[in-house]
């Protein structure tokens, strides 16, 4: 059977990266959840910056072994699904190529699917996992992507200004040693409510791997004072397209944070949306969420945005958990 992904890999600043798997009918996969072979304590790993342009912060790469091979340099990506390689690096590690699947996004790419014995990253290995295989590059400047959510075992605290991963293990009545959420498949996207300049309200992406921030051409038609200069040519691996680069000032209002992009880009995100399930009005890329810190609870579907200092102060005076996280919409 053929499968379809949402891909969109970046060549230039203005390509986002998402990767959603379905079948050939847009119904979801339900894999199993990759298995999570390290013990079961806190850890922290170190990210490193990706500058796939000179000078140019466009996200974080973590050090991945597959199946023992060589260390693979991968974008840390909370709008991925699963691990996305080429397919000469996949040779390289001994991953062979299964079903295929198609990855769509501003095109269309072939891909075939893979499924690596191990997954390491530092001291945290995990195995089964699977992975998708696509010839040629899939990230300018880096062997492909990881998704977040393999380690959604844990509590996440991700600090981008600080390059750094902590994994927080959920306490538990039971057994200690196995976390609640093992084995079950989870919704992967970081998908919150927001309000963008205090008119818009919808759902928005938190997204790792994208390169710049996102809204949807009807919202950015609406909001006041905003305006679209003439359609530029976007690159990505998945294929060229068109975008809009939005001239105004974009505020996307989170529960109590008021972020706003120093660049945003109107896209058609359709095919998103109908992935996601819900209507899809913008996707925040990592150029701002670099100066946050993202606390993510997969297990209760939760997500918090801090600046870097609430969490440096509230480590210090109550505690590394003392504060909960805030409500917000996530699927």
């Amino acid at each position: 059977m053929r499968r379809l992904a949402v891909a969109t890999f970046p060549l230039i600043a203005l390509v986002l990266a998402w990767v959603r798997v379905t079948l050939a009918d847009s119904t979801s996969v339900t894999d199993p959840h990759p298995e999570l072979v390290s013990t079961y304590q806190p850890y922290e790993l170190e990210l490193r910056s990706f500058c796939p342009v000179p000078n140019r912060l466009a996200g974080v790469l973590m050090h991945v072994r597959i199946n023992g091979g060589r260390p693979l340099r991968l974008v840390l990506d909370s709008g991925a699904e699963f691990v996305v390689i080429g397919a000469k690096a996949a040779r390289s590690v001994g991953l062979s190529a299964g079903s295929e699947m198609d990855l769509l996004g501003l095109g269309s790419r072939p891909a075939r699917v893979g499924r690596a014995e191990t997954v390491e990253i530092g001291p945290v290995s995990f195995r089964t996992c699977r992975v998708a295989l696509v010839e040629g590059k899939v990230v300018e400047g880096a062997d492909g992507v990881i998704p977040l959510s393999l380690f959604s075992d844990f509590l996440l605290r991700l600090n981008l200004p600080r390059k750094t991963l902590r994994l927080i293990p959920y306490p538990s009545e039971h057994d200690s040693a196995t976390p609640s959420t093992r084995g079950v498949t989870k919704r992967h996207l970081l998908l919150v409510t927001a309000v963008l300049n205090g008119k818009q309200s919808g759902h928005v992406i938190l997204d790792t791997g994208a390169f710049c921030s996102a809204i949807s051409r009807d919202v950015a038609r609406t909001l006041s004072g905003s305006h679209i200069v003439p359609e530029v040519g976007l690159a990505a691996g998945t294929g060229a397209a068109t975008g809009q680069r939005v001239s105004s000032a974009v505020h996307f209002a989170i529960a109590e944070q008021d972020l706003i992009p120093d660049e945003v880009v109107a896209l058609d995100l359709s095919i998103l949306s109908r992935h996601s399930g819900v209507e899809v009005m913008g996707v925040l890329g990592f150029p701002e969420l670099n100066n946050y810190v993202l606390t993510i609870d997969y297990r209760e579907g939760r997500v918090k945005i801090e600046p870097p200092q609430s969490i440096s102060a509230r480590e210090v005076h109550r505690g590394d958990n003392a504060q909960p996280l805030a409500p917000l919409a996530f699927r």
